[in-house]
């Protein structure tokens, strides 16, 4: 189960790191271990309450079991791990 996320990109074309905690309160309805849930619902509650879409380009997750962090990318317009993106940016998979 994640506890932490940091999300990086832009938004109106300004650098933006947001980062915070990962509970049920926040994240309701979510399974808080499925990282590319996770981060699809927080794009969309960020861009919400910001009022405009940013362009999110990579994230953080903390897991509280493993006491790791999970490396994820937007690559495509989907989340995945970034050790699973394929070398070259430029081949869709």
């Amino acid at each position: 189960m994640y506890n932490y996320y940091v999300l990086r990109g832009t938004q109106e074309s300004k650098p933006v790191e947001l980062e915070g905690e990962i509970d049920e309160e926040h994240f309701p309805g979510v399974d808080l271990g499925d990282g590319r849930e996770l981060l699809a619902f927080l794009v969309q509650a960020v861009d919400r309450e910001a009022g405009v879409a940013g362009a999110w380009e990579e994230a953080e997750l903390s897991d509280s079991f493993f006491d790791r962090e999970d490396l994820y990318i937007n690559f495509h317009g989907r989340w995945m791990r970034r050790s699973d993106a394929p070398w070259r940016k430029d081949r869709n998979n």
